[in-house]
């Protein structure tokens, strides 16, 4: 089931860093201001790297 939300702000609001960063924190995306409206975006998340073998090769 997928979640969806409008978020309205108010332009001035869109510049305060610290807003910014709340919106971030509370919501877990990331917010991105293009022509002065924020919008959320999901986070992208790197696949982590798979530990190699610190003893060397994978001989049978």
């Amino acid at each position: 089931m997928a979640t969806t939300a409008t978020l309205h702000v108010h332009p001035t609001c869109a510049s305060n860093r610290r807003l910014i960063e709340q919106l971030q924190a509370t919501t877990g995306c990331l917010v991105v201001i293009t022509g002065g409206k924020p919008k959320l975006q999901p986070r992208q998340t790197a696949p982590q790297p798979t530990p190699g073998n610190p003893w060397g090769g994978d001989a049978a």
